[in-house]
């Protein structure tokens, strides 16, 4: 989640030099993810074990993947609109 949010404040930065990207609308969405999910296991306390094990398996596959996007858009962002020597 930190470095979520550390992408989109460097992203907004961004803006004011090159201009918008598409991409940074899609990194503040995906900002939204680890946070939604925080809220969301706070009420899943009252149900059973089972139920948590699958549920925080699942969260962690899907925060991990939300971590790889956007290190990869940071990547592809910084290529594109900082180096100029994408495509």
């Amino acid at each position: 989640m930190t470095i979520t949010l550390t992408v989109t404040v460097f992203s907004i930065i961004g803006i004011a030099v090159t201009g918008f990207y598409p991409g940074i609308v899609v990194l503040v969405l995906m900002a939204l993810i680890p946070i939604a999910s925080k809220f969301y296991a706070k009420k899943m306390i009252s149900q059973s074990n089972d139920f948590q094990r699958n549920y925080y398996t699942t969260l962690t596959i899907i925060n991990l993947l939300v971590i790889l996007v956007v290190i990869w858009m940071t990547f592809v962002i910084m290529h594109d609109r900082i180096l100029h020597d994408c495509c």
